[in-house]
């Protein structure tokens, strides 16, 4: 589970070396000594400040997750309709691309295939990306025939997968002209997907 309480001092250093070394160095080049020279401080105080490199490389996902919830929550809340999210959409990948989220995510992932308890904070830590996918789908459908058939529980996961699939995929690609493409045209049709939604039909004048 993600901590509340912001980083200060030098578990903030350590922590930021941390994701320059995720960015840089991958999972694997990931090690104490490496997260050290990339900071400029004794190894020794990522072990006495987080008790492990495991703990020191989650804790970089954390910070950067909290600071893309806290950018994009007030957005994602306040959008009402499918445009708006379509959109959103489209400038979160691009952000995500910029500051080198996919690079954090995507190494923390692969190192969760062979390391099960990292894999298993790392899907923690995915979760409350879905489950805030799932409180919009759950409001849009709200009122609709579709609020009986379609589990926004399944519907969110498979969208924050689709999501991270496309980010993943760009950054093994070294192109992210296919993701972009793909938002683009969910951005010209996110309006159809909208007629399906009776709160987002245009009022009869």
């Amino acid at each position: 589970m993600t901590s509340a309480k912001p980083l200060t001092g030098t578990k903030l250093e350590i922590v930021q070396a941390s994701l320059e070394t995720l960015k840089t160095a991958g999972f694997h080049g990931a090690s104490a000594r490496e997260i050290a020279r990339a900071g400029g401080f004794n190894q020794a105080l990522i072990f006495y400040h987080f008790g492990s490199v495991r703990n020191a490389l989650l804790a970089s996902l954390d910070l950067v997750s909290a600071q893309r919830m806290d950018a994009y929550r007030p957005a994602f809340e306040s959008a009402r309709t499918i445009p708006e999210l379509a959109a959103l959409a489209r400038e979160i990948y691009a952000a995500d691309l910029e500051q080198g989220y996919v690079t954090v995510l995507g190494e923390l992932v692969a190192g969760g295939v062979s390391d099960r308890e990292l894999g298993r904070e790392v899907v923690a830590r995915i979760e409350p990306w879905i489950a805030m996918v799932e409180d919009k789908l759950e409001q849009l459908v709200a009122g609709s025939v579709l609020a009986a058939i379609v589990p926004p529980r399944d519907v969110a996961f498979a969208i924050v997968a689709l999501y991270l699939g496309l980010d993943m995929l760009s950054q093994l690609e070294g192109d992210q002209a296919a993701a972009e493409s793909l938002l683009d045209l969910g951005i010209r049709y996110a309006p159809l997907a909208g007629a399906f939604l009776p709160s987002q039909r245009p009022e009869r004048s």
